[in-house]
């Protein structure tokens, strides 16, 4: 994958984020963002910048998230709407899990020992 094109995936997977957030937020584009989701994930894995997509997608989509999900979630933790918290909280979560995928991936990428790949992923296979 060229570098212009590494960037251009990369890019459009920042500016996905945000609005999967609101997406997920609004919980009737749970479906959407999820399908968005898969894509990123797919074609991250396919072009082996799966640890850049993730994080690419997961910082904007955090950031939306703790916006809106940490204010709305004090709100309801002081009116004691219970089930509306553990909504936000569950939608938290998630935004950490994705970073935390991306960092973990890159993290054992990159501390392979020289001349071994740290997984198969990073394994490029010649074309046929």
């Amino acid at each position: 994958m060229t570098r212009a094109r590494k960037a251009f995936w990369l890019l459009l997977c920042l500016v996905a984020g945000g609005p999967c957030a609101f997406l997920v937020l609004e919980t009737a584009g749970i479906p959407y963002a999820a399908v968005a989701f898969v894509a990123v994930i797919w074609v991250g894995r396919r072009r082996h910048i799966l640890p850049e997509t993730l994080l690419a997608f997961g910082l904007t989509y955090a950031a939306e998230i703790f916006r809106y999900a940490i204010t709305d979630l004090l709100a309801s933790l002081q009116s004691g709407d219970y089930v509306t918290a553990i909504f936000f909280v569950a939608h938290i979560v998630v935004a950490v899990a994705i970073l935390g995928a991306g960092i973990t991936l890159l993290a054992r990428r990159r501390s392979a020992p020289v001349g071994q790949p740290a997984s198969r992923d990073t394994v490029r296979r010649p074309r046929r």
